[in-house]
């Protein structure tokens, strides 16, 4: 505070003209007696701001006390006032407040400023939804106090800004639209320069929250053979209403049981029924018998799609003597029985509950290794229809496969094996075998590249690294090879990997061949492989590796049993039903691989292996017109786990095997170049997923498989 007096000038003047009249003769000399002694100013003793800083819109109390004064005032709208007390104020603006005390002596003024501070701005900023599928929009909401305008920027963790948008003071809405996670950074302009800040994520929930993909092919069996009657079970169990509300049905065999009689050669007709039996005699789908089992005897182009031959096909197959263990049907009754609930419990629920596809595929019509091998390579055998190794007797192949691709990106991967080539399970000590032989049973070891990681080795010479002796590293008593088990393991290895949360990126296992695998002919149950995958299937979600993990279970060819969806591009929908509203064709899949085509060709030729009754081997054939994309291998069962599975779907898009590769490829290394042209024209499989609601983030409760049984191969059903 300042205080300041205005009448000492005064006084001194008046002093000194009265001095000067006392000295003065005849003028006024008695009238001085004494000093002349004026009053003074008022005092001011204090003037002060109980806060001298304050925000807009907050108030402060001025005090004040002054003696002497008659009149006291405060400017700026406070007015007269008392001596002392105290007022409360408001300004909006940085003010000075003048006291002025008048008295009769004159006046006294103090000031004091109060500083008015422009509040902040403040900003919130929020996302809805949080988490969004791509190509999905988000919507942001801002709010606002203080501000004079608002700008928005999303970028991605890389810094490269995918939105950047403006608002006025007052907040408001936003959409976003982003490719990737993206963090959103709401920037509030206030009064004086001053800003304030706010942030929210939006996340794109898509395949990348899939670190581990586990594939697994069991041997030989066709959709309709396992899971045509899926309809009537899931409209039983309400399981056909998805999440969103539809319904979803599958191309199945409940309406078609008498549609498709199959003669045999002596012509007799037999129609679909149910097994009652839960192993048959073996059956084919190799090369030639694929396109016998969609035409008997016509190979061209222009064929009927007849869908008849299962049967001539199965009889000629057991009357052969051809294929795996005894045979008991010579008429090939077996290739039109179907499986249900009934012994098929664990499938169909898992089935029904979590996702399929009832347009899936194998890649190539022929039969077990041919589609093993396609599938490895992304679809190409490079022109082989048949085994290269047991039929072609040609030596190794340099085809790139899946596994070497993920080695040149730095991908880790494992291959877990079921059985080994002694036929015994890879984890037991008991089986007996006359001839011993612990090499995994794997189709990896058909390709040259797979002697990185696993060779024979009989001399027991060192190994080449990462490779250990087979003895210590997986317990081989003869320890006859080479192995290096962080790329190359025992089933068990899987089951430990699950527990201990260390799966590799990409999982590929190898069934039980000839013991858990379901082939038919085997002479084992079915039930005992249902068994085994659900094994592996509960475990897997009973472990850690749940939360961000995919299990693609589905078989390896048709094997010989029916199926009414024939596999050839242009007539993929001639017996579905309108109604289900399958608009797709296998045309935008049934591409060649490569430029390889089955060709005719000797033992031991690398590239051609037909014979001359095979489809190909005229110039008139649709295979050697068209190559592989005339005919694919039928549709397979086959079904999708993960915590991202929409409940209850059914996808019809067209795909094959070579799709889980390129979602493989996709995924971890996601260059855009793909291991061939078959692979290249898969769909993403994206389909199956919702990565934002996360449907089985707690998975279901499967019921315990059926006991193996009723294996009767001799007594198929009514």
């Amino acid at each position: 505070m300042s205080v300041t007096g205005s009448n000492i000038c005064k006084f001194s003047l008046v002093s000194f003209f009265l001095f000067l009249l006392s000295f003065t003769p005849g003028c006024g000399r008695g009238l001085v007696a004494g000093s002349l002694q004026p009053a003074g100013p008022p005092s001011i003793s204090s003037f002060s701001a109980a806060a001298t800083s304050i925000t807009a819109g907050q108030s402060t109390t001025l005090n004040w006390a002054t003696s002497g004064a008659t009149t006291v005032t405060i400017d700026n709208g406070v007015g007269t006032v008392a001596a002392s007390g105290s007022a409360t104020v408001s300004p909006t603006q940085t003010t000075t407040y003048t006291l002025t005390a008048t008295g009769d002596g004159g006046n006294s003024s103090g000031h004091v400023t109060v500083t008015v501070n422009q509040p902040k701005p403040t900003v919130t900023i929020t996302a809805d939804p949080t988490g969004v599928s791509p190509g999905q929009s988000s919507t942001l909401t801002v709010t606002t106090a203080n501000a004079s305008g608002v700008g928005v920027v999303c970028s991605d963790s890389n810094g490269t800004q995918e939105f950047t948008g403006t608002l006025p003071g007052t907040g408001g809405t936003l959409s976003v639209t982003p490719k990737n996670t993206v963090t959103c950074v709401a920037t509030a302009k206030g009064a004086d320069n001053q800003t304030a800040t706010a942030s929210v994520q939006v996340m794109v929930k898509d395949v990348h929250q899939i670190n581990h993909v586990i594939f697994l092919m069991q041997e030989n069996r066709s959709f309709d053979n396992y899971f045509g009657m899926l309809n009537p079970y899931r409209k039983s169990h309400g399981f056909e209403i998805g999440d969103d509300g539809k319904q979803y049905d599958v191309d199945g065999i409940e309406d078609k049981l008498t549609k498709f009689p199959n003669p045999d050669d002596e012509g007799d007709n037999f129609n679909l029924f149910k097994l009652s039996t839960t192993c048959v005699d073996d059956l084919s789908s190799a090369w030639l018998e694929s396109y016998g089992d969609v035409n008997r005897f016509d190979f061209s182009p222009s064929r009927s799609i007849l869908m008849n031959g299962y049967v001539h096909i199965a009889e000629g197959f057991a009357k052969s003597g051809a294929g795996t263990g005894k045979f008991t049907d010579l008429k090939g009754r077996r290739a039109m029985g179907y499986y249900d609930q009934d012994f098929l419990n664990y499938y169909y629920f898992m089935a029904s509950e979590f996702a399929l596809s009832d347009r899936w595929f194998s890649p190539v019509a022929s039969k077990t290794i041919p589609n093993r091998l396609a599938t490895m390579t992304g679809g190409t055998t490079q022109g082989l229809v048949r085994d290269p190794s047991n039929d072609d007797h040609v030596g190794g192949l340099n085809i790139e496969t899946i596994f070497q691709k993920l080695d040149d990106a730095g991908v880790p991967w494992k291959i877990y094996y079921s059985v080994t080539e002694d036929e015994c399970p890879a984890d037991t000590d008991e089986c007996q075998s006359s001839h011993p032989d612990k090499f995994p049973a794997t189709s990896f070891s058909y390709f040259n590249y797979s002697a990185k990681y696993l060779y024979d080795n009989p001399t027991h010479a060192a190994c080449n690294a990462p490779t250990q002796q087979s003895e210590p590293a997986v317990g081989d008593p003869n320890n006859d090879f080479c192995i290096d088990p962080s790329h190359i393991a025992p089933v068990s290895q899987f089951l430990t990997d699950l527990s201990k949360g260390t799966l590799p990126a990409f999982a590929y296992i190898e069934p039980g061949y000839g013991i858990t695998d379901e082939h038919p002919g085997s002479g084992a149950s079915i039930l005992v492989g249902q068994q085994e995958m659900a094994k592996l299937i509960n475990a897997f979600m009973a472990s850690p590796s749940w939360n961000d993990s995919v299990f693609f279970l589905s078989y390896d060819e048709g094997g010989g049993p029916f199926d009414h969806v024939p596999p050839v591009p242009g007539h993929t929908n001639d017996f579905t039903d309108a109604t289900l509203g399958i608009t797709t064709d296998i045309r935008s899949i049934a591409v060649n691989p490569d430029q390889f085509k089955p060709c005719l060709g000797g033992r031991g030729n690398l590239h051609c292996d037909l014979q001359s009754t095979d489809p190909g081997a005229h110039p008139g054939d649709a295979p050697a017109q068209q190559g592989f994309a005339a005919q694919l291998g039928f549709r397979l069962p086959n079904i999708v786990i993960s915590p991202f599975t929409k409940k209850h779907y059914v996808a019809h898009t067209p795909m094959d095997h070579t799709a889980i590769i390129k979602f493989v490829e996709d995924r971890f290394i996601h260059d855009g170049n793909y291991l061939t042209a078959r692979d290249a024209a898969q769909p993403s499989l994206n389909e199956f997923f919702d990565f934002v609601n996360v449907p089985w983030k707690t998975p279901p409760s499967p019921p315990t498989p059926a006991s193996p049984g009723a294996c009767h191969p001799a007594n198929l059903g009514p």
